[in-house]
């Protein structure tokens, strides 16, 4: 009493009906691969070159100019706490945040003119007298 359908695993079934998902899949992850090879060779790479570039002892104090002291002064804490916040709110996920925030305003006034307006004409359709006509 077969009824000739068949199970198929979702692997054949995708080659079946999505042969371009799995051509896509497969491009996705060989090209995950690649950039995971070349973050490799590029890190190889600079562990070989800063040596090369970089003086032994760092760059010492000597060639630091005389008013490096001042550069380097004590930051009050209300300027670093506004500088914190500064670069908080240059986050593109806290910019993101704050326009959905005021998208999500808008929208919520739009509905509530359409309430007000969707009133008035059910008050003007039906005749009844409102202090605002």
């Amino acid at each position: 009493m077969s009824s000739g359908l068949t199970r198929l695993s979702l692997q054949e079934a995708l080659e079946m009906h999505r042969p371009q998902f799995l051509s896509q899949s497969r491009r996705r992850v060989k090209r995950l691969a690649l950039q995971a090879e070349e973050r490799k060779l590029q890190e190889a790479f600079s562990r070989e070159r800063d040596p090369l570039f970089t003086r032994p002892g760092g760059p010492g104090r000597l060639l630091q100019p005389a008013g490096a002291a001042v550069l380097r002064r004590a930051v009050p804490r209300r300027e670093m706490i506004l500088r914190s916040k500064q670069i908080y709110e240059t986050l593109p996920e806290v910019q993101r945040r704050r326009e959905d925030e005021r998208r999500k305003a808008e929208y919520r006034s739009y509905r509530l003119n359409a309430q007000l307006y969707n009133k008035r004409i059910t008050n003007h359709v039906l005749g009844r007298r409102t202090l605002w006509h």
